[in-house]
């Protein structure tokens, strides 16, 4: 079994080989289909992403702690995968069923079919990374992640190459997972000894397992809606072509987002909070002010020269015809409001991480069903008056509102939670950065690095290398300001 930071690593590579080989498929496929089709693909992968978390309802972060505290392996993992193969077949047909009553066309109903059940195969990956996670062999779980995103580039290069269209991107989302698949139940069986079980035993703890995952599904299902249902909205009141410049703009935010979570904060911070609360709110506090400042600086630093150089990103990731019909300026504003919801996605995963730690998820459920709520309200608003910029300023609200919230209620229960103290001098420090963005008195390599250096400078003197040693500390009772 590998040490926590080997592990945390093995989960970083994975999740960056993976992500990578969608994104860069994504960006292969945004060259070689015309803009309808580009965006019928994007809204499949939307849909999709909703299938994937329905099938599992938050099952798999449960019996990944179960496992870890001594649960055996075959009862517990064989219960999560009936449990999702159930979930699976009911979400893909409440889908396909909502899409034909909304009157979806009958290319866009396969599409979604094609593209759910591939990520219905990779959730059952998915389910069976907990027994890796729990028992400490990531590695299996980064080479698995490592497959599929290698396969899904080499297929979209043939599709280049032999001029394939949006049916056959669709259905390499099954093709490239199903090698991943075998590795994975292959390493159960030979390396932990796993075979599914079907005993009375088994059944009757799959009910059980789904109340238990209630709170979390909860939050996870509305969350999702939230992040998903902007591609609904976009392709009823704007068409396809719009839902292609839009999710060109959040594919960018979702890799960026990957930095934390779900590497960073769950693979090596996570375990850290945990210790944090359980020796004290006072430590715990500590903790919280010196991630959130850590987040935020990061967060600065990344949008710095996305923003400085904008539309040469968006062409150089989704080629020439990255406008998809839609103007340079709207799609600029779309974009900065993007990057924007870059250092609040950041500290909405925070507070739900110290949620899950202090054991107060359901507190999260009315939390997340009511900012939901609201974005959809902003949804119908703003995008018949505002466009896509409209969706782009509803998913921010959906991720502020339940941030402040969230910090609300912790604050509320146990006391100032120390988000200010840590958000203070990268929030200082970012001032003079971002006036020389809006300027933008140089070409973008130069107001890139004089806006670089503005933030790192003015943050060092306000005293932010004070956070860079706790980098080294286990102990949270180590961390001072």
């Amino acid at each position: 079994m590998a040490g926590r930071k080997a592990n945390s690593a093995y989960m970083l590579m994975g999740q960056i080989f993976g992500k990578a080989g969608l994104f860069v498929s994504l960006m292969i496929y945004s060259r070689i289909l015309d803009d309808g089709s580009f965006g019928k693909l994007l809204f499949a992968v939307a849909i999709g992403l909703i299938v994937i978390f329905l099938s599992d309802m938050g099952a798999t972060i449960l019996i990944t702690r179960r496992i870890a505290t001594g649960n055996p392996v075959n009862n517990t993992l064989s219960s999560a995968i009936i449990l999702r193969t159930g979930l699976s077949i009911l979400s893909v047909l409440a889908v396909m069923i909502a899409g034909w009553a909304a009157g979806y066309s009958s290319g866009q109903l396969v599409l979604i079919l094609l593209v759910s059940t591939g990520f219905i195969l990779d959730g059952f990956c998915e389910t069976s990374f907990a027994a890796f996670r729990a028992g400490g062999h990531m590695v299996y779980e980064a080479v698995a992640r490592a497959i599929h995103g290698a396969l899904g580039i080499v297929l979209a290069v043939f599709a280049w190459k032999t001029g394939q269209g949006v049916f056959f991107a669709g259905g390499t989302y099954i093709i490239r997972v199903i090698p991943s698949v075998f590795f994975v139940y292959t390493v159960l069986r030979t390396r932990m000894g796993f075979g599914i079980k079907f005993s009375r035993k088994v059944f009757a703890s799959v009910l059980p397992l789904l109340k238990a995952a209630v709170p979390l599904g909860l939050v996870g299902m509305f969350f999702v809606a939230g992040e998903r249902l902007d591609s609904v909205f976009i392709k009823a009141e704007l068409g396809d072509e719009a839902i292609a410049a839009y999710q060109q703009c959040i594919k960018i935010l979702e890799v960026l987002i990957l930095i934390v979570t779900p590497t960073l904060l769950p693979g090596a911070l996570f375990a850290a909070l945990c210790e944090a609360v359980q020796a004290g709110w006072g430590r715990a506090r500590e903790r919280i002010a010196w991630m959130t400042e850590l987040f935020l600086v990061i967060a600065i630093t990344l949008i710095i020269p996305l923003w400085a150089a904008e539309q040469h990103v968006l062409r150089i990731v989704w080629g020439s015809e990255f406008l998809r019909g839609v103007s340079p300026g709207e799609l600029r504003s779309v974009f900065r409001i993007v990057l924007m919801t870059l250092p609040v996605a950041y500290i909405f995963h925070m507070f739900m991480a110290i949620i899950i730690a202090v054991e107060r998820q359901k507190k999260a459920v009315p939390i997340v069903a009511l900012s939901l709520g609201i974005e959809i309200i902003l949804f119908l608003i703003l995008i018949p008056l505002m466009g896509i910029a409209g969706a782009a300023i509803s998913h921010l609200v959906l991720l502020l509102s339940v941030a402040v919230m969230l910090s609300w209620n912790l604050h509320m229960e146990y006391g100032p939670t120390g988000f200010v103290r840590g958000a203070r001098r990268p929030v200082l420090a970012s001032f003079p950065s971002f006036a020389v963005l809006l300027m933008q008195p140089f070409n973008p390599v130069e107001n890139t690095a004089i806006s670089m250096a503005a933030f790192i400078v003015v943050w060092l003197l306000f005293g932010g290398h004070k956070i860079i040693p706790s980098f080294h500390l286990s102990r949270p009772g180590s961390l001072r300001e």
